[in-house]
């Protein structure tokens, strides 16, 4: 098994993982990012050889340019740097996306706790509404009460 097949199968199998799991981002796919994308940085930096080369074969053969050891360090070092900026990218997607998913989840817990409150309070709302009614309506009868044993107190002192 060649290193491009064992790179596509890794390529796929990050692709599957990630649509059948969208919850959780894992050191797993982190890892499989980095390496999807140093994939593609390795890609690039073979077709940036095979033009270098074929560029260099003909400034050799206009005799234009010579090549020595001090620009093959350069261009090494350029690749270097560009290949700790996609990793440090990849590190900082990661941060991201995991801050962005636990955002997500205090906001929903926040939501269920703000549906939970509005449900309590709504039925705190009526349980008052009718306590109310209630304390009216024994007003009244204690207020008829009071009124018909006045009747029959003022009756019974006319009476004496």
């Amino acid at each position: 098994m060649n290193e491009e097949t064992l790179l596509n199968r890794l390529r796929h199998r990050g692709d599957a993982e990630k649509s059948a799991t969208l919850a959780q981002y894992t050191a797993k796919d982190f890892q499989l990012e980095v390496l999807a994308q140093l994939t593609e940085l390795q890609d690039r930096a073979e077709a940036m050889e095979k033009n270098w080369h074929e560029e260099l074969k003909t400034l050799q053969e206009q005799k234009l340019l010579k090549f020595d050891s001090r620009t093959l360090v350069a261009v090494a070092a350029v690749v270097l740097s560009i290949t700790g900026y996609v990793i440090q990218d990849a590190r900082n997607t990661a941060r991201q996306d995991s801050e962005i998913d636990s955002t997500k989840a205090r906001v929903i817990r926040l939501e269920q706790v703000a549906a939970t409150n509005t449900e309590g309070r709504i039925r705190s709302e009526d349980e008052l509404a009718k306590l109310r009614e209630g304390q009216a309506e024994i007003k009244a009868l204690i207020q008829a009460h009071d009124s018909a044993t006045r009747k029959i107190q003022d009756q019974k002192t006319g009476q004496e």
